[in-house]
């Protein structure tokens, strides 16, 4: 799979699935294939250092 990012949205774990030039990302709950289109903005990012 692509570089999976853990992101925050809403107080809960998204993984980016597409980043869009637009500033748009794609994002999915980690065990969900549900896909949501928010703004980058929107989104806290997680250090992956833990993994």
């Amino acid at each position: 799979m692509p570089n999976e990012e853990l992101v925050i949205y809403q107080g809960k774990e998204y993984i980016i699935v597409h980043q869009y030039d637009s500033g748009y990302v794609e994002i999915r709950k980690l065990k969900s294939r549900s896909i949501e289109l928010v703004h980058e903005s929107e989104l806290k990012h997680l250090s992956n250092s833990d993994s």
